[in-house]
């Protein structure tokens, strides 16, 4: 069987700026014993944290990335490279380069030697160079000198050239959260990006991941109406998307929380 006809299956091993640094562990382990071609997201930006990351950077320029980025990756980096799970992460958060060469340093300090990174760009528009049309764009040329953060949504289809092309990890600043998933699974597929049904399906795949725990009961639960069990020990979702975007959603191994119609239905 090639490599593009097995089913792909997507780890989320952060929802949010911030998150549980134990979550993403019992997920790799989960991808590795299933096997199978796979990958790790993690979804760590909000308009705020965004414009907070900016904030950091504009006191120091090799600051600005996710502030656990390193307790993140540090459980299951080793693991993830060893067994050829992309990492993708929308880590970077105002600056991406910065946290690559963090990351990288992270790796040889494990003793995994160089690690391909690919860093995606473009999305900030906050710098001098663009106040011109940011004025032109809210209207006030004032008050672009004032604001703190402002950033284009990029889409998946860099992430995809970025594994296509070999990389390991994919460090992102603003992209769309449910493009964290759709371009490693249109880069394993191969999928055109104007295949509108299947990156619809995977979108969506990329949606229900992306808030991390939500899916696996956190958004569902309602004690006394909605129970979850073991909501101390929930685990992080994992989506196995087929060749057409269809995905079935399940959880890490041995972890709480629950994963059924009700609570992908809610979550979606």
């Amino acid at each position: 069987m090639g490599a593009a006809s097995q089913v792909f299956s997507i780890g989320c091993g952060a929802g949010f700026s911030g998150d549980r640094i134990d979550a993403a562990l019992p997920v790799v382990r989960t991808l590795i014993a299933r096997g199978g071609p796979a990958c790790l997201i993690y979804e760590t930006l909000a308009e705020r944290t965004l414009a907070m990351a900016q904030l950091r950077r504009r006191q120091d320029p090799g600051a600005g990335y996710e502030p656990r980025l390193t307790e993140f990756l540090r459980p299951v980096l080793q693991l993830c490279l060893a067994h050829g799970i992309t990492i993708v992460g929308n880590f970077g958060g105002a600056n991406p380069a910065a946290a690559a060469t963090r990351i990288a340093a992270l790796a040889v300090e494990l003793g995994l030697g160089t690690a391909r990174i690919a860093v995606v760009e473009g999305d900030d528009l906050s710098g001098a160079a663009h106040r011109e049309w940011l004025g032109a764009a809210i209207g006030q040329a004032r008050i672009a000198d004032a604001v703190v953060s402002a950033n284009a949504y990029l889409g998946a289809a860099e992430i995809a050239d970025a594994v296509r092309a070999g990389a390991q990890i994919v460090v992102a600043g603003r992209v769309a959260d449910s493009a964290l998933a759709l371009g490693p699974a249109a880069a394993h597929y191969g999928w055109s990006f104007d295949d509108w049904d299947r990156l619809a399906r995977a979108t969506m795949a990329g949606h229900l991941l992306e808030c991390g725990a939500q899916v696996t009961g956190g958004y569902f639960a309602d004690p006394g109406f909605k129970d979850v069990a073991d909501l101390a020990g929930i685990g992080f979702p994992i989506a196995e998307v087929d060749a057409d975007g269809h995905c079935v959603v399940t959880k890490a191994e041995g972890t709480g929380g629950r994963v059924d119609t009700a609570t992908v239905t809610e979550q979606l």
